[in-house]
């Protein structure tokens, strides 16, 4: 998830990089509307610029982008899917020289110069490319696009650009787009993404370069044909284009730095904001790990502080509130019921929710009956007229569709009491049905004779009709947080910057929960 909706480009070095290729590339640079006109000594000058820091740029990376069959491999190589399960897929050459090479073989289809493209879909279990409109003769299921590595390589694809090796493979009659290149490189493109703010300090720029080579590089899978997928799911990644001198400065000045516990890279989850505490992994997930566990992270409130927009970001992913009628918690329950047809929720109409914060049993994987330590809902309950179904940590968020699973929940209408275990439940039926235990212990109906009963408050005396509050209309969620909440927190990591602190001490509060025990380093490991 990233952090900033809208990234500010730095207009100077923006012009830098378009006048190295040809206009057709998408414009990165100041607002619609302006002009940027200058002298034509200069223009020569800050072309020859950009040409030499795009090239020192690429030439660390170039060695390494040398692959058998056309596909660049490494240690430090990444494969990213751009699309998966397409039904077709175009792709032209936006800047230096590609080869179409046949992966599984090694045989070269032609090259390819800027300006030129192919168009790719599915025939049987092999593929039909076009090539500038004109049909090719090509056996095989994969195709690659193969950088000449001469310089900065970049393609189009989906109306974006991108550095590196591509590959695009027909997997079961469908097409998934995979770009191949140097992890660095794909940090250019994520870091505007997920953390883009032109305003967020170097520090908190420098964690999470950090935090999203490592995610990266765990992420290396030699028995699947990608690593990750450019998304939410991993990480947002915007490519080439996205591309801003700010956050390029963060990646290269952390250039091949890694996290690492015992020695061995960390899974390194990062959410939005964890809305003053982070979670223990296994409260989130199945796998108990020892970097990932609980964390005050009072610098989340920063969020609050930030400029906001019109719609409330960056505070609501602080703070926030969602309110749902029975109706629409009814309509949910189908729409999850079409999304999971395995595991349906048959409970009938429903009639009311109960939510735990418990945690869970780091050896064992199961639920305890003890509180977690962030106050996280990791259970909910929904109960209906023909049964009760639970709702098990990461699907609670994904049933009701909120930020975080950091919540209270107020019915609206209904009648809470207190139940044998002092939890507070809501009454499954209304007051009129309903008895009350009188000082003998035996149960009796609750003020006979009268519509009314009366509730003893912080205001007073309170007295409610039995009919009217027997119902529950409505359920509001009070939450704070955005995302899962495990590992770094983006808007906790800004906050720990402003206030002073170093990239490092923020990693190390946030996956050594601030230890200092020498088990968790940062190193470089290319």
């Amino acid at each position: 998830m990233g952090i900033d909706r809208n990234s500010y480009a730095c207009a100077a070095t923006d012009e830098m990089r378009r006048s190295i290729y040809i206009a057709s590339i998408e414009d990165r640079g100041a607002g619609a509307g302006s002009s940027i006109r200058k002298p034509a000594l200069r223009r020569i000058l800050v072309c020859m610029a950009a040409v030499l820091c795009l090239l020192l740029l690429a030439s660390s990376h170039d060695a390494r982008m040398e692959g058998s069959a056309g596909i660049p491999q490494g240690e430090s190589i990444i494969r990213v899917a751009l699309g998966v399960g397409q039904n077709s897929a175009r792709l032209s050459v936006v800047h230096g020289a590609y080869t179409l090479v046949n992966p599984d073989n090694g045989a070269g289809a032609g090259a390819m110069a800027i300006g030129q493209g192919i168009t790719v879909s599915p025939s049987g279990s092999g593929l039909q490319i076009a090539k500038d409109g004109a049909a090719i003769a090509y056996t095989g299921s994969r195709i690659a696009l193969s950088p000449g590595g001469g310089g900065v390589d970049i393609v189009m694809y989906n109306q974006k650009t991108y550095r590196g090796g591509f590959v695009v493979e027909n997997r079961s009659g469908v097409l998934n787009v995979i770009n191949a290149l140097d992890v660095d490189d794909y940090l250019l493109g994520v870091l505007p993404m997920e953390m883009g703010m032109s305003t967020a300090p170097v520090e908190a720029l420098k964690a999470q370069a950090v935090v999203s080579r490592t995610y990266a590089l765990k992420k290396k899978n030699a028995g699947g044909s990608y690593d990750l997928v450019s998304g939410s799911s991993d990480q947002m990644y915007g490519g080439f284009g996205s591309e801003k001198a700010y956050t390029d400065a963060a990646v290269l000045s952390t250039r091949g730095q890694v996290i690492q516990y015992d020695g061995q890279l960390i899974e390194a989850f990062f959410s939005s904001n964890s809305g003053g505490y982070t979670e223990d992994a296994e409260n989130v997930w199945n796998a108990s790990l020892p970097y990932a566990r609980a964390v005050p992270s009072p610098h989340d409130a920063y969020a609050l502080e930030a400029l906001q927009d019109g719609d409330g970001y960056p505070g609501v992913t602080y703070q926030w509130q969602v309110r749902y009628t029975m109706g629409e918690l009814q309509e949910r329950i189908a729409e999850w019921n079409k999304g999971h047809p395995d595991d349906r929720i048959s409970i009938g109409n429903l009639q009311g929710m109960e939510g735990f914060a418990y945690a869970y049993d780091p050896d064992t994987r199961r639920i305890t009956s003890k509180p977690n330590t962030s106050g996280r809902i990791t259970l909910l309950d929904l109960h209906g007229s023909s049964g009760t179904y639970p709702l098990h940590r990461e699907s609670v968020r994904t049933f009701l569709g909120l930020r975080s699973t950091l919540f209270t929940i107020k019915p609206e209408g209904g009648i809470a009491v207190r139940n044998g275990a002092g939890a507070t439940v809501m009454l499954g039926q209304g007051l009129r049905e309903s008895m009350g235990l009188v000082a003998d212990g035996m149960p009796a109906e609750i003020n006979p004779g009268s519509d009314s009963f009366y509730v003893a408050t912080a205001e007073g005396v309170v007295q409610m009709h039995k009919d009217e509050a027997s119902t529950v209309t409505a359920y509001v969620f009070d939450g704070k947080g955005y995302g899962h909440g495990v590992g770094l927190s983006q808007w906790g990591a800004i906050g720990m910057a402003n206030a002073g602190m170093t990239y490092g001490q923020i990693i190390e509060h946030y996956y050594n929960q601030g230890r200092n025990d020498g088990r968790l380093s940062v190193r470089a490991v290319q």
